[in-house]
């Protein structure tokens, strides 16, 4: 799956700021540490349009998500 990169100073700037009265950005780390952030089509002209703009700029990677924990043993 394919995301925005962002540094960790540039994930402090948005991760839960709002881009519409409702929507707010919620950057997620993959397994490497890199933050990333997730836009749909459908979001990206709310955002297009705020201060926020510049994300819609940053580079593109492949998000590889961490391992899960493993689940607990059966009692």
């Amino acid at each position: 799956m394919l995301g925005y990169t962002l540094t960790p100073e540039q994930k402090d700037l948005i991760q839960g700021q709002y881009y519409t009265p409702y929507q707010f950005f919620n950057c997620v780390q993959d397994i490497n540490g890199v933050w990333f952030l997730f836009l749909s089509d459908e979001d990206k002209p709310e955002v297009a349009i705020t201060e926020w703009a510049w994300v819609l700029d940053l580079p593109e990677a492949e998000y590889i998500p961490p391992t899960p924990p493993p689940f607990p043993p059966s009692a």
